[in-house]
């Protein structure tokens, strides 16, 4: 098969290739958020690739450890700044030491440490500049369809998300999946009542086996916490029950074959379709599970997806701080209204 050359892409000492030369600021905790957020700000208002993301917990939590590990070395980032207060389990120079041994632009500091919060701020500055700097020296080489991982989620969901908005994904995905592309879906506690199906299409009986577990672990786990993904706004766009929806959302998948579940944080070991667990099957830690549109997002990011496909009937304003989202309708009403947000439309 001719490769599919797709963009130019930056060039990672790992070997890893990214589709944006971002700077991402990482806060540790709440308390940092403010500092991290105002670095940030400095620089967007001068158009330049930096966002921020982090924890707002003070918690020993491995789960988000591994989610703001794997960000500081998504393919997407080029440099990394944390930004840490000095009293959370959360630490700073782990962040950057990994994300050096990968070969990014990696630095910290703790308010406790460095002055506090104009001081943080003011070295933060003079770090991020430095690092865009460095960044406009890494050098760009073709990406191939075969290198691409794409992520696809649905929120804001009417009756056009099945019908039609997920079936383009669905159909696009199987295109990629020929390409040789890297493709996952992440909502598993939307897929009620389908679980003979998603295992009919595993790749062996071993994923068979791992795609029943994860649908029963996470159906025990809605039961549990009330987490089954239907809102008071699918009602209002024309859905009727989770398990109608779940018709709708699983057929973004595709056709193709299951290649087998991820976990949290893990990046796909062999091309092909997968679908992200993020349920941990050992104990459910305080504040492993965020929940919501936004959080499905960054799960997905986690394990390395260049980009996002986002369906929404009734419109969606999400993105994320490390890849680009790009939104989808199938309502004519929907981008109508909210086509300043919408990126493209299926009527």
């Amino acid at each position: 098969m001719e490769k599919c050359v797709i963009t130019k892409a930056w060039q990672r000492k790992d070997g890893k290739k990214g589709i944006r030369n971002k700077i991402l600021i990482i806060y540790t905790v709440e308390c940092s958020k403010h500092v991290a957020t105002s670095i940030a700000l400095h620089f967007q208002n001068k158009n330049e690739d930096v966002d921020v993301t982090g924890s707002l917990a003070c918690l020993d939590n491995q789960v988000i450890i591994r989610r703001l590990l794997k960000y500081s070395v998504h393919p997407n980032v080029g440099g990394v700044l944390v930004i840490g207060h000095g009293c959370e389990y959360i630490r700073p120079e782990r962040l950057v030491t990994v994300a050096r041994e990968h070969g990014r632009e990696a630095e910290y500091l703790i308010l406790q440490k460095n002055g506090g919060t104009e001081a943080v701020i003011t070295k933060g500055i003079e770090i991020v500049e430095k690092m865009l700097r460095e960044l406009c020296k890494v050098p760009k080489s073709d990406m191939y369809c075969s290198e691409l991982i794409v992520g696809a989620k649905c929120g804001g969901s009417d009756f056009t998300s099945g019908l039609a908005g997920n079936a383009l994904i669905g159909e696009f995905f199987d295109w990629l999946v020929r390409q040789q592309a890297t493709v996952m879906i992440e909502e598993m506690g939307e897929a009620v009542g389908l679980k003979d199906y998603l295992v009919s299409r595993a790749v062996n009986s071993r994923v068979g086996r791992d795609i029943a577990m994860t649908y029963d672990k996470t159906i025990d786990f809605c039961k549990k916490f009330g987490q089954f993904s239907i809102s008071p706004g699918n009602f209002k766009g024309g859905l009727t029950t989770i398990e109608e929806k779940s018709m709708g959302a699983v057929v973004k998948s595709g056709s193709s074959l299951i290649q087998g579940i991820l976990k949290i944080a893990q990046s796909p070991p062999r091309k092909g379709l997968w679908i992200l667990d993020v349920i941990p099957d050992y104990r459910v830690e305080p504040g492993f599970y965020q929940g919501g549109d936004a959080s499905g997002l960054m799960d997905q990011i986690a394990s390395d997806c260049h980009l996002l496909l986002f369906v929404s009937g009734r419109g969606h304003v999400g993105g994320t701080p490390i890849a680009p989202v790009i939104k989808i309708t199938a309502n004519p009403d929907t981008y109508v209204k909210m086509g300043k947000d919408i990126d493209g439309a299926r009527i």
